[in-house]
């Protein structure tokens, strides 16, 4: 919807003819694993922004993340959770996000997270033409959902030394690697190793 008030945006290609320049995009630290596909959004922003076609005047410290498909849409990332933390700790106030991933970036409190569902979109919201409000969660609510299971740690027959040894992690924060052969229980006990925490809670 947000389409028709947005003019459209082309990225540059490199070695265009008349540009006289290729972009280059450097994504130092090389030694640095990176999951490419959340630099798409911002890399494609910051590629609009260098070549003159957009000016951001939105106020506010964002951080953006977010897989463009070939059509232009955003597609959801993995990890964004995790993201939305980082953010806060460098001082960002705002952060663009897929708009699938906006509900799970939003449970991270002082941090207004926006979903875009295009490329567009984000353009549109950054310089301003088109408004949107700030993703909201009910943390109560999501709490509960997450807290209700229908697996039990009762059902489990046998496997003393396993229960034991998942007992022990689950009260001490311990992590757990579970090696086997298929159909030795692995899956069984990890599913209902939640049912022994106590419920979330806010941070």
């Amino acid at each position: 919807m947000t389409g028709q008030f947005v003019r459209s945006v082309r990225l540059p290609e490199p070695g265009a003819a008349g540009s006289g320049r290729c972009p280059l995009r450097n994504l130092a630290p090389a030694d640095l694993k990176k999951d490419a596909n959340g630099f798409d959004l911002p890399i494609a922003l910051g590629l609009l922004l260098a070549s003159g076609q957009v000016a951001f005047d939105r106020p506010g410290n964002y951080a953006i993340v977010g897989e463009l498909a070939l059509t232009g849409e955003t597609r959801p990332i993995k990890g964004i959770l995790a993201m939305a933390l980082q953010a806060i700790s460098e001082g960002r106030d705002r952060l663009l996000v897929p708009t699938v991933n906006a509900a799970e970036a939003a449970v991270v409190e002082g941090l207004n997270v926006y979903p875009v569902g295009s490329l567009t979109e984000a353009v549109g919201f950054l310089t301003g033409q088109v408004d949107m409000d700030p993703e909201a969660v009910d943390l109560d609510d999501l709490f509960a959902q997450h807290s209700h299971m229908e697996e039990d740690f009762v059902d489990v027959k046998g496997q003393d030394y396993a229960k034991r040894a998942l007992l022990i992690a689950a009260a001490g924060s311990h992590n757990v690697l579970m090696i086997g052969p298929p159909g030795t229980g692995k899956t069984l006990l990890a599913k209902r190793l939640p049912t022994m925490l106590p419920p979330l809670t806010r941070a």
